[in-house]
């Protein structure tokens, strides 16, 4: 996937990672919407960028809302005539132990991180799949879309287990010229602890940050890194993402669980194919039963 001259857009994108994706692209001489909750952080990103001599654009979106997430797409195309390029990055984080959670800790986290995500998806992925040119969509997991990263983030560890099945479906469904990405990153220096200060109103408000997690994030990589190893995998045409050597212990871990499991409760035997769905679906087609 060529980046230089193509047209991207960054969701989250003025700060953290988002910020460090919108940077990495402006160095491969592309064009950038930024677009985030925080529309004046938005325009000052997209000022640093065309400070380095590309076109960039600073917008609001909450992407937690569908009709936002349109407006973006539509506002896009009408600006700069195509989009190349979606990095679906915008998320929010908090945690707790799952018996003390509350449900709109689970809604919040959801309504960002997989709602928000899809409407990005859905957005621009039609209009990728129409434009018939080569595009790409990025969607930004998590090292705890592999496994447990740590306790006392299962709503957040849930939310990025679903970025990564979503995304998987996903670059399956589309059509050849449409690319699929998840980028999983490990620990990032960034300003992601402050997340439930915008916390809305329907579930539950604002909260106050916990000292020990910006103490924990601030030992992370730079944003700017993390950028660029999104972009160079786009280029490379990578699914997968990553980051950090050390997450590969969670899917490893995971591995190694799920294939003791099967060989000692379901070890592989001949005929088993009969009850695969695809292996099913294949041959009602080709048999015509007009199921």
């Amino acid at each position: 996937m060529e980046i230089q001259g193509k047209t991207a857009v960054v969701t989250g994108g003025a700060s953290g990672i988002g910020r460090g994706i919108a940077h990495a692209l402006a160095e491969k001489k592309a064009a950038v919407i930024v677009a985030d909750l925080d529309e004046k952080r938005a325009v000052v990103v997209a000022g640093e960028l065309e400070a380095t001599g590309v076109r960039a654009l600073g917008v609001a979106c909450d992407v937690a809302d569908e009709a936002q997430v349109e407006a973006l797409a539509d506002r896009a195309w009408r600006e700069f005539g195509r989009v190349d390029l979606l990095f679906n990055n915008a998320g929010a984080a908090g945690g707790a132990a799952l018996l003390d959670s509350r449900a709109e800790d689970l809604a919040w986290l959801f309504s960002v991180n997989v709602f928000g995500l899809w409407y990005g998806c859905k957005a621009f992925g039609r209009r990728f799949r129409d434009q018939d040119t080569p595009a790409w969509i990025v969607n930004t997991g998590s090292e705890h879309s592999f496994g447990v990263a740590h306790l006392f983030a299962g709503f957040y560890t849930a939310s990025k287990h679903a970025v990564l099945g979503l995304s998987d479906v996903l670059r399956r469904e589309l059509p050849d010229h449409v690319g699929v990405s998840v980028l999983c990153p490990g620990l990032v220096d960034t300003e992601f602890w402050k997340a439930a200060e915008r916390r809305p109103g329907q579930y539950g408000g604002p909260s106050d940050p916990q000292a020990i997690t910006r103490a924990i994030m601030a030992r992370g990589t730079n944003p700017l890194d993390v950028g660029r190893r999104a972009v160079a995998g786009v280029e490379r045409e990578d699914f997968y993402i990553v980051t950090h050597a050390h997450a590969r212990t969670f899917a490893e871990e995971r591995y190694r669980e799920i294939m003791a499991a099967f060989e000692s409760q379901a070890p592989a035997q001949p005929g088993d194919e009969r009850y695969d769905v695809g292996t099913i679906i294949r041959d009602l087609l080709s048999k015509n039963t007009g199921v």
